[in-house]
């Protein structure tokens, strides 16, 4: 039977099925308690590495996989559905047997290309689609990669309460499984704009060599970095400002679906579609910096007392930490154009790799392994609060390079959205 063709069969529908599939990589801070539970061998240092090299696969498969993308959204979408897959069954196996070996590899490298290729499909697609509205459908389409924390948080803390843990890897195997899968068969783009098309072809050197870019990747460096420092440890957090584990559960869960999935969606729908009310696609950057800082320095002088305000804090950085993506492809849109845009943002999400390894361990260091007398909580999170207020004091500044250099450095093309 010939599929029929257009923006919502071939487009939206299937970003939804493969965002939400892939952006459960964000859910993995709800199992990190039940799998330690269930294998001890699973130390702090192993989980924390599970969720890093997820994402340190997920940049430099989208570094490497643009091109893919750019010749065959069929074939890219083929790839996320096998390697995606086998990652999760890969690591269902590794958690039932006790192996952090196996879970790492599946869980790493294995779902990471799934991830990178997964999360570099839909956006460029969707796009195209919705010509007219690029700034809103980028969001969309990477809203949707947070919707997984939204929707899926609550299915996870159902399956982890009714199943063991691998029981609850498998299941979502198979939900995700055929998810991609429909997401393979019926995915389809239009063709470029004719000036699109013409537009000239841009060497790596071209791009990645030159100031703009740089700055930009600093840019989005430190909100990723900054991003999942939070999100790694949210549960953590709530736990040593007195959630018990088991007594509170469903209250964590919420939290965590608040913020991953409500405060990250929304930041990406909100914020990108600003973009199509401005000439100048990076303002929403501005106010993504200011309003971290002053979020992170508010943080420190409530001292992060209780378990609500520290909500209300992670809630507004994942809400900008959405938002830094969800604006990102129109940022690269203007200045490059259409016709690269997968493989210059595959070049870009290598500091979403670099930042996955640096992240987490940001707050490893603070919370696990920095020695914290008792009834000091309140100087630990304060201090891991004043050293994301400096990184995002540093982000600010090279915001401001990267507006300065764009003004020395015109757009490498010519389009009606950059004239």
């Amino acid at each position: 039977m010939k599929i029929p063709k257009g923006k919502w069969i071939s487009g939206f529908w299937p970003m939804i099925f493969m965002s939400f599939s892939t952006g459960s990589v964000y859910c993995w801070t709800l199992f990190r308690e039940d799998i330690a539970l269930h294998a001890p061998a699973f130390t702090p240092f192993l989980l924390t590495l599970c969720f890093m090299l997820a994402l340190f696969f997920l940049g430099m498969t989208a570094a490497f996989g643009g091109k893919l993308v750019e010749r065959s959204v069929k074939r890219a979408s083929l790839y996320t559905f096998i390697f995606f897959t086998a990652g999760w069954l890969i690591t269902a196996i590794g958690v039932q047997i006790g192996s952090p070996l196996v879970a790492v590899i599946g869980f790493g490298p294995v779902q990471g290309i799934g991830l990178g290729l997964g999360y570099l499909t839909p956006v460029k697609t969707l796009m195209m689609w919705f010509d007219d509205r690029k700034g809103f459908a980028a969001g969309l389409a990477i809203a949707a990669f947070g919707l997984a924390g939204l929707i899926g948080n609550p299915i996870i803390g159902f399956l982890l309460q009714t199943f063991t843990v691998y029981q609850a890897f498998y299941i979502l195997t198979g939900l995700y499984g055929v998810l991609c899968f429909v997401a393979y068969v019926i995915i389809d783009r239009p063709p470029l704009k004719p000036y699109e098309a013409a537009a000239r072809t841009l060497s790596i050197k071209e791009v990645v060599f030159k100031p703009k870019f740089a700055f930009l990747w600093v840019v989005l460096f430190i909100n990723i970095a900054a991003g999942l420092a939070l999100m790694s440890h949210e549960q953590q957090i709530y736990i040593m400002l007195g959630l018990d584990e088991n007594l509170n559960r469903a209250l964590i869960v919420l939290f965590c679906t608040l913020t991953a999935g409500g405060g990250n969606l929304v930041g990406r729908l909100i914020m990108a579609s600003s973009q199509d009310k401005t000439n100048k696609k990076h303002l929403p950057y501005y106010v993504m910096s200011i309003a971290s800082i002053a979020i992170c320095l508010l943080a420190v002088g409530i001292g992060g007392l209780h378990y609500l305000s520290s909500f209300g804090i992670i809630f507004v950085v994942q809400f900008f930490f959405g938002a830094g993506f969800a604006c990102l492809p129109e940022i690269l849109n203007q200045q490059y154009g259409m016709k690269q845009l997968a493989t210059i943002q595959g070049y870009m999400l290598t500091a979403w790799a670099i930042a996955a390894l640096v992240g987490p361990q940001i707050a490893t260091m603070i919370l696990d392994i920095t020695p914290r007398p008792l009834g000091e909580t309140s100087s630990t999170l304060n201090f891991l609060y004043l050293t994301l207020a400096g990184m995002f004091v540093v982000q600010l500044g090279f915001l401001l390079l990267f507006e300065r250099a764009c003004k020395k450095e015109p757009p490498e093309h010519i389009t009606s959205d950059a004239a």
